[in-house]
């Protein structure tokens, strides 16, 4: 009978992993490579921080937030002028997924759902990967 105990005890654990996901708190990593410019990498963290590395970085501390499941509105920090010219440039084309922007709030906003594969920001294109090289 205790033989029994085990196997229906490892089943049960097993059967437990299989439901197991990975954390929700990890980053949505987006990274731009293969330009003339360093590997550069926008981290979408859980809390709603948005960390610049390899370029950008005058634009820290960033925020992000959803405003759906298909919206992205990104709100740049710093000291930096917001870049007004180069959105007033992309939004009549849409470039990668850009919806609008708001120049008082600092605001941009994108159209950016879990099929989308890449975002255009300050004319660079950011594809989703897995790790940052930056």
């Amino acid at each position: 009978m205790k033989p029994y105990l085990v196997y229906a005890a490892l089943a049960f654990v097993m059967g437990g992993c299989a439901g197991v996901r990975p954390p929700a708190s990890a980053p949505v990593i987006l990274e731009n490579t293969g330009t003339e410019f360093p590997t550069m990498c926008m981290l979408l963290q859980a809390d709603g921080s948005l960390v610049f590395r390899g370029g950008f970085g005058f634009y820290q501390p960033s925020t992000w937030r959803r405003a759906d499941n298909d919206i992205l509105i990104i709100t740049l920090g710093g000291k930096e002028p917001f870049p007004t010219e180069v959105l007033k440039e992309q939004l009549p084309k849409h470039a990668g997924g850009l919806l609008g922007f708001d120049e008082k709030r600092r605001e941009i906003t994108y159209r950016f759902d879990a099929q989308t594969e890449f975002l255009n920001f300050g004319n660079f294109y950011f594809y989703r990967s897995a790790t940052c090289h930056a």
